[in-house]
């Protein structure tokens, strides 16, 4: 399990659903996938320097199951704080649901 250094105490007090842009995810978080589930819990997040769209333009998500999910900057996503104990409506959750999501990356080592 990977260590969150982030205050848990903050990430509570934000709604249950919280809207960020890709480059904004943080570790810790839960992301609303297109199927309106809730993925892993996000290990990390890099932003790829060396990217054929230019530095600056694109994040690399990956997850603790070791999935990895590449996004250009300012794709709107929902996230779930990954220790959240309020319930969430199914209703809410696919309402937050993108649309697609770009071919997963492949597996993180």
């Amino acid at each position: 399990m990977v260590a969150h250094y982030r205050d848990e105490k903050a990430a509570r007090a934000l709604p249950a659903l919280v809207p960020m842009h890709s480059q904004h995810v943080d570790e810790g978080y839960r992301i609303v996938a297109p199927d309106a589930t809730l993925t892993a819990v996000v290990a990390h997040v890099q932003w790829l320097d060396n990217h054929p769209g230019g530095p600056d333009t694109h994040v690399m998500i990956s997850f603790e199951d070791g999935a990895n999910v590449e996004f250009p900057f300012d794709v709107p996503l929902t996230a779930v704080w990954h220790d959240e104990r309020r319930a969430i409506p199914s209703a809410d959750l696919a309402a937050a649901a993108p649309a697609t999501w770009r071919t997963p990356a492949g597996r993180w080592k």
